[in-house]
């Protein structure tokens, strides 16, 4: 077990951005009937996802939600010593996404800046790279940016066409941490983990090294789950990931209130990636959570990745988190990879401004 026990790092501020445009899943032509859209959405709990039809990337959503931060808590480009952009949804394939950041916010030269390539489990492993980083005391302001898009196409009209063959589960979403050094900062400690056997259980098969684009990358198929989607897209083994939620996870969660020597009542908020309804409620209910401590911002937002946490946090707790009272929590990210990771913190006096509505 990976464990951190992280010392003198506080999140000073949490913001999230999101496109205006909402694509309803009852409007979704995906589904035949309005029966099969309904049992869709009682089952995963999304019943509408943030798209754009425009240029837009995940990138901008993060450098809206990171400016808006610096803003508030009064933190000048200067100010900043390292960025970090966790993603699966770079600008492009090179350079780093953090590097065409680094210019766009005009922050300066001896600013660290470097990109993650991870997904689900985003968060907890985006603090342990960041925190383990700033501990020494040499990174004393932080932004650790990080969400997912769906890829751009050509124009608006080919976005339609595909969100008519695909399910609607996943948003878009981009988020900004603010981290600071803070010698009296409460303790941190996270868990990172990996199972690499189960790689091919959520996977983008063509467009990179291993299998190049090629010309009919971009023609739809349907595979043996039944599902619709072009070679180039992320195609998900469904029951293995299931399986590997309910299993992993809820041991992640037990093993973390051991090692902190919490309980479940001791917590104040449990907060998970964003999957789907049957298996974060399978997961809640098998770590004994009541349902007032887990917020879900699946119904609204759907399934965003890295920005799951973040987001949720953003829409459905910020009231609570901005009161001034200390709250402990426990964050679980999990999936592509796979990979999961865990993190038990508190916040206190954290900035949080409302969501971000971008055009």
């Amino acid at each position: 077990m990976a464990t951190q026990h992280i010392q003198n790092v506080t999140v000073r501020g949490i913001a999230s951005a999101v496109p205006k445009r909402i694509l309803e899943v009852r409007d979704s032509k995906s589904f035949p009937s309005v029966e099969e859209a309904e049992k869709f959405i009682a089952a995963v709990g999304v019943e509408r996802v943030r798209r754009h039809l425009g240029t837009m990337c995940c990138s901008d959503m993060c450098q809206a939600s990171a400016e808006k931060l610096m803003v508030e808590l009064d933190w000048k480009p200067e100010d900043i010593d390292m960025l970090i952009f966790l993603s699966q949804s770079m600008d492009y394939i090179l350079p780093a996404t953090a590097c065409v950041l680094h210019g766009k916010m005009g922050l300066r030269k001896d600013c660290a800046c470097f990109d993650i390539g991870l997904g689900c489990s985003g968060w907890p492993y985006g603090l342990s790279v960041a925190c383990g980083m700033m501990q020494s005391g040499g990174f004393r302001r932080v932004l650790l940016l990080m969400g997912d898009a769906k890829d751009n196409l050509s124009t608006p009209e080919k976005i339609l066409e595909a969100e008519a063959k695909v399910i609607p589960l996943f948003g878009a979403a981009g988020t900004a941490t603010a981290l600071e050094y803070d010698s009296p900062a409460a303790p941190m400690m996270i868990d990172t983990c990996t199972d690499g056997t189960g790689y091919e259980a959520i996977i983008r098969r063509e467009g990179a090294g291993r299998h190049p684009f090629k010309e009919d990358s971009l023609e739809y198929v349907v595979d043996e789950f039944g599902q619709t989607h072009r070679r180039i897209d992320t195609t998900m083994d469904g029951a293995a990931v299931f399986v590997f939620g309910i299993s992993q996870v809820p041991r992640a969660v037990k093993g973390m209130l051991q090692r902190t020597g919490q309980s479940v009542d001791d917590v104040d908020y449990f907060l998970f990636h964003q999957a789907n309804l049957m298996m974060n409620e399978q997961i809640r209910k098998k770590c004994k959570i009541p349902l007032e401590k887990c917020p879900y911002s699946l119904r609204d937002f759907g399934n965003n990745s890295s920005a799951s946490i973040p987001l949720t946090m953003v829409t459905q707790i910020r009231e609570q988190l901005t009161n001034g009272a200390p709250h402990k929590i426990i964050a679980c990210g999990f999936g592509v990879g796979l990979s999961w990771g865990t993190v038990s913190l508190t916040l206190q006096n954290c900035l949080i401004p409302p969501l971000i509505e971008m055009e």
